[in-house]
């Protein structure tokens, strides 16, 4: 328990393979005698040292890498003259409201017009 090993290597094929898995992935042979057996030793080892181990998975290989790729658009912008306006809070409410204005905007006649106009009662009718 106490190694800090993700990986061992396969009795069987000799290759490297997931330690808390229960079968190897290259060959199959069986590492662990069940899933409930394997899933209570990787719980008892990550128990001992909780703190690095409480990110990984049972079927990782390598512990996982923390990259801090947080980019600050406000400063490259300004670093590069580009004015940015500021978040706005209701941005779904600002949409609405100008749908709503557009559709204000749409001209429509005031006077009753026909689409098409009706046929008098003398003209003829044709079929």
């Amino acid at each position: 328990m106490s190694n800090p090993s993700l990986v061992v290597e396969c009795p069987h094929c000799g290759l490297m393979t997931a330690r808390f898995v229960d079968h190897c992935r290259n060959c199959g042979y069986k590492l662990w005698p069940s899933s409930v057996m394997a899933s209570a030793a990787f719980k008892a080892w990550q128990a001992i040292d909780p703190e690095p181990r409480s990110e990984v998975s049972r079927f990782d290989t390598d512990y996982p890498v923390h990259v801090d790729d947080v980019v600050d658009y406000e400063a490259r912008a300004h670093k590069l003259g580009i004015h940015i306006s500021p978040p706005s809070n209701w941005p779904f409410t600002i949409c609405f409201g100008l749908f709503f204005l557009s559709l204000a905007a749409i001209p429509f006649s005031s006077d009753d017009s026909r689409m098409f106009p009706t046929e008098s009662a003398d003209s003829e009718v044709h079929h």
